[in-house]
């Protein structure tokens, strides 16, 4: 059996798992290596114009941080009644939320964001309507 390279080597557009956009965590089979990780989810987001979320949703187990690369991005969380939009527009505009936060999104022209997630647990998506009740 060959010894498994401390380290990698990738592309994070073409190493996405089932075209998610995400490339590294604990849903990348262990037979891949070090993409496989348990404590952090890695996410090349690219969104055509007009590309959105269609309804809200929130992760029931993980802090989340999107910093943009290029493009606009609109994050609307939702708060119970409230909805409260921000928008990264500049290269380096970053948002950071915690688990159980409501949102959704949408892109202005073409938009790419690189995510990350702490920790990687596959269970733990919710409805909006769900997490509402």
């Amino acid at each position: 059996m060959e010894k498994a390279k401390p380290f990698y080597f990738g592309n994070a557009a073409a190493d996405q798992i089932r075209n998610t956009g995400w490339f590294i965590g604990q849903f990348v089979p262990p037979e891949l290596g070090l993409r496989h990780q348990r404590n952090v989810e890695v996410k090349w987001g690219f969104h055509p114009d007009r590309d959105k979320r269609p309804s809200p949703w929130a992760n029931g187990n993980g802090t989340t941080i999107s910093v943009l690369i290029r493009g606009t991005l609109h994050i609307c969380f939702h708060t119970g009644e409230t909805q409260e939009t921000v928008t990264l527009t500049k290269e380096g505009d970053y948002v950071v939320f915690g688990p159980e936060i409501v949102h959704s999104w949408e892109a202005s022209g073409e938009t790419l964001v690189l995510s990350v997630r702490f920790p990687s647990v596959e269970i733990g998506w919710r409805h909006a309507s769900r997490h509402e009740e």
